[in-house]
């Protein structure tokens, strides 16, 4: 049942980056062609990209911890004894726990003093704008614990 209800986050995730993706490419083309041929930019063009490229930075953020996909230096790997590299490992899901707690904490902060503005363009609450901080830090913090989880299911395997 897990396993499924995490397939079906997974993808959820992904295809909303994606979708997020496209649509800021397609509204930027949409705007750089009306000013150039239509002589004219769109109100709405350059805030609704900058809600998607938001979005999708901060999702791509946290598809980057599910994957593990930091900035390491492998050669640490090969010189620190096993015990110790297990033990950097696990400190270093906890720091980025931490630091998605705080993208949680602050971000709802945020979001809060958001909600008293409105992009103009697009005539939509700069909460949900910064509604991306938080929301990623939540999903962070589920691919953490399932790191976690999987982490031990190795090991108990073992």
């Amino acid at each position: 049942m897990f396993k499924k209800i995490d397939e079906y986050f997974n993808k959820f995730v992904e295809y909303f980056g994606m979708s997020l993706l496209v649509l800021m490419t397609i509204i930027v083309s949409w705007v750089v062609f009306t000013r150039y041929f239509l002589g004219k930019t769109p109100a709405w063009g350059e805030e609704s990209a900058l809600l998607c490229m938001v979005w999708f930075g901060f999702l791509s953020m946290a598809l980057g911890v599910r994957d593990d996909k930091h900035i390491s230096i492998e050669i640490i790997e090969k010189i620190i004894p096993s015990g110790l590299m297990n033990f950097l490992k696990i400190l270093h899901k906890l720091l980025i726990l931490a630091f998605a707690a705080f993208m949680i904490v602050e971000g709802m902060k945020m979001v809060k003093v958001g909600t008293k503005n409105y992009m103009p363009g697009i005539k939509l609450n700069s909460g949900f704008l910064y509604a991306a901080v938080p929301v990623a830090g939540i999903i962070i913090v589920y691919y953490v614990l399932t790191s976690f989880k999987r982490d031990a299911q190795e090991t108990g395997g073992q």
